[in-house]
């Protein structure tokens, strides 16, 4: 493994811990997140300040399906699980209720600059509700 996938399988690993200090340590200072729902997050602490405070509505762990690198570029297919904590978050056009699970397959592109992040966009190709009731 090379150390571009390397650098990506900690910075997940960090994500799915919540140490957002190490996984804010990948990002440039003036990193430009756009997630899969089309949310446009500027800069490093805009980012940690969005999952820090979405942590508090739902978990969420990300897992690495496959990843090609290129020159200063990575691509990563994900799969995401987000699990509500409480009532009423919305993800995906949907309204969860606290135990509901919001699943999704993606694709992510990280380009690089001085070995950091300086631009993350995701886009969703599929995703679905798992209702808890229907977990039992």
């Amino acid at each position: 493994m090379s150390g571009l996938a390397e650098m990506l399988r900690r910075y997940i690993a960090d994500f799915n811990r919540g140490d957002s200090a190490a996984y804010a340590a990948c990002y440039a200072p003036d990193v430009v997140l756009i997630n899969g729902s089309g949310r446009e997050l500027r800069g490093r602490d805009a980012i940690v300040a969005f999952y820090s405070e979405f942590r508090g509505q739902a978990d969420r762990t990300i897992e690495l399906r496959a990843v090609i690198e290129g020159e200063g570029v990575i691509a990563a297919a994900l799969r995401s699980r987000f699990v509500a904590k409480v009532d009423g978050v919305e993800l995906g056009g949907t309204s969860l209720k606290a135990g509901d699970a919001y699943e999704l397959q993606s694709m992510a592109l990280y380009e690089l600059a001085n070995g950091l992040f300086r631009s993350i966009r995701a886009t969703t190709i599929e995703s679905r509700v798992v209702r808890q009731e229907a977990q039992s």
